[in-house]
Parts: structure tokens; C-alpha cells; sequence
């Protein structure tokens, strides 16, 4: 997709990829369809092709939480037709707040998409001490950041 830049008054690229979820995402197993569309370096933009009022900011958790891990069930690895591990993208849905130094990630149950065959599936984590609010910044990490999503 392209957008107009008006300020630098030059087109610029904005990378958007549709992939097929055919159980749909928990609250939602109605919209097969969804673009995920990077915003800038954090944050992506998780949205309904059928419905645009479905939207969901996400960021990639390993940005924030490097020892972030998880095994994909055999299940999973089939519906997603995933042969190989740099097929896998994962995204976490964020919660924004007012001030940034709480906004929280969904680390409990993450969209993972094999980004080759445009395929996505939300899963929820068992057995483990992944929540779904964890902060994303420190309080001094937080006051660096402009607050600009």
C-alpha cells in the first residue's frame, strides 16, 4: 500500500500482508480474513479485511522480552503449514493507555502467522507464567519514548 506523505510530499511504503485465520481469533471466529500492516519500528497495526472496526495494535514480543519462547503444538504446525522455523512471524496484541509506561502486552496468547503462506492462528499458552498484561516498558524506558503510536 501506498501513502502520501504531505509533509515530506513523498510517497512512502507502508508494508501490509493479508492472511487467512479459518478458526478466526477467540471473540472474533466470524473474520477469516486480516492485515497486519507495520506502523513504525514498534507497533503493527492487526486488522478485520471484513469488518475495519476489528483492529488491534501488536508488537513483536521478542523486542521486548528476549527470553519470550514457546513451542507450537504439532496441531498448530500442521493447520499453519509451518516446515521450517523462519516461516514463523509472531505478533502480541498491546493494550495503549494514556501514558505510555502502561501500555501491556498479551504475552499469553500470541497470533503466530507463517508469513509465506499467509496463514495466522491466535493461540493461548498453557503451562506457563505468561500473562495478558505484561508492561512494556520500564518507567525510565517509558519517559525516553515520545508517545507518538
Amino acid at each position: 500500500m501506498k501513502q502520501n506523505d504531505d509533509f515530506n510530499n513523498k510517497e512512502v511504503q507502508q508494508l501490509s500482508e493479508t492472511y487467512t485465520f479459518n478458526k478466526g481469533i477467540p471473540g472474533f471466529e466470524h473474520l477469516k480474513s486480516f492485515n497486519l500492516q507495520q506502523h513504525d519500528e514498534i507497533f503493527s497495526l492487526f486488522s478485520a479485511s471484513e469488518e475495519s472496526t476489528v483492529a488491534f495494535v501488536t508488537v513483536n514480543p521478542f523486542d521486548f522480552y528476549r527470553d519470550y519462547e514457546f513451542e507450537l503444538s504439532s496441531e498448530c504446525i500442521e493447520e499453519l503449514q509451518i516446515t521450517d522455523q523462519d516461516q514463523v512471524l509472531v505478533r502480541c496484541i498491546v493494550t495503549l493507555h494514556d501514558q505510555i509506561q502502561n501500555t501491556t502486552a498479551n504475552l499469553l496468547a500470541p497470533l503466530v502467522f507463517n508469513k509465506y503462506q499467509h496463514l495466522g492462528k491466535q493461540i493461548i499458552l498453557t503451562n506457563n507464567e505468561y500473562k495478558t498484561k505484561h508492561t512494556l516498558w520500564s518507567d525510565k524506558e517509558s519517559q525516553s519514548k515520545d508517545g507518538d503510536i
